[in-house]
Order: C-alpha cells, then structure tokens, then sequence
C-alpha cells in the first residue's frame, strides 16, 4: 500500500528530484512535480522569520529554507500521503537516502517537534539538538505557530 501512495502521489522515486523540479518553500514545506508537499509532524520558522543570535537579527526562516534544500535537492525523495491540510497540501512523511526528512531537520535544529500533530514523534531529535545548542537553539527564537498566531 505504501509503495502505491509514493507511486500515485508522486513520481519521485524514480528520478532525483531536480531543481527545475523542486521548489522549497520554508523549512517544512515545498513543491515537487506541481504538488503542494508540507512534511508531517514538524514546523519550521515561516521564510520571512526573524531570530536574534548575538543581538543581531538574522533570517533564521531562511536558514531553515537553506537546510531543506541542502537536504533533499538532487536526491532520491519518496514521499508518503498522511493526509490532506487546510490549504489543501499535501502532509507526508518524506525519505531521503534511507532517513527522514522531518526528522534531520529536527535534529539539526531547523525545526521544531509538533506535538499538536506528531504526538512527540521528534520529541527524541528536538531534544538532542536543544541539548547541543544546533541549528535555532542557538538563537532566541520565537515557536512558529506563535509566530504565526501573532501575525
């Protein structure tokens, strides 16, 4: 059955996904052969975030945007559907290179664990990277759905 959802979804596991391809949007979603893809489980700071390291403002939704993209751009990327969001995305669950993708991204400190989705499925990952200070547990940063919220 899974096999069949990647098949029918996306035709991504035959061939690379190529820039001409791909478009990434932030830090957890992007588009793929046209389809609208958000990554299960996660949130990742929206492109036009800001986070302050060192009392400097800096654009940490861009950096997450960079890291999904050096992530996944010009590799192998299977994608399986969980469901359908309200913007009518796509919300999979992503590998590359045997991994997942939400959870790289969690680990390296460019995304959050989503519990209200997730139900601590990142919670592992999140940790370790707010333990070893990566990725934005280096910044003061605000939760992207705070952020969202707020704006």
């Amino acid at each position: 059955m899974r096999f069949l959802l990647i098949t029918a979804f996306l035709t991504l596991s035959s061939a690379p996904a190529l820039s001409s391809d791909l478009f990434i949007r932030d830090g957890d979603s992007f588009a793929m052969n046209g389809k609208e893809l958000r990554l299960w489980g996660i949130d990742a700071p929206e492109y036009r975030q800001y986070c302050l390291k060192d009392d400097q403002s800096v654009p940490c939704g861009k950096y997450a945007r960079q890291r999904l993209e050096n992530l996944i751009s010009g590799k192998e990327l299977e994608c399986e559907r969980i469901t359908t969001d309200r913007y009518q995305r796509t919300i999979a669950r992503c590998i590359v290179e045997g991994e997942d993708v939400a959870a790289q991204m969690v680990r390296s400190g460019f995304a959050f664990d989503y519990p209200r989705y997730s139900n601590g499925a990142y919670a592992e990952q999140q940790k370790a990277a707010r333990d070893e200070h990566r990725g934005l547990w280096s910044m003061e940063f605000e939760f992207p759905w705070h952020y969202k919220r707020r704006k």
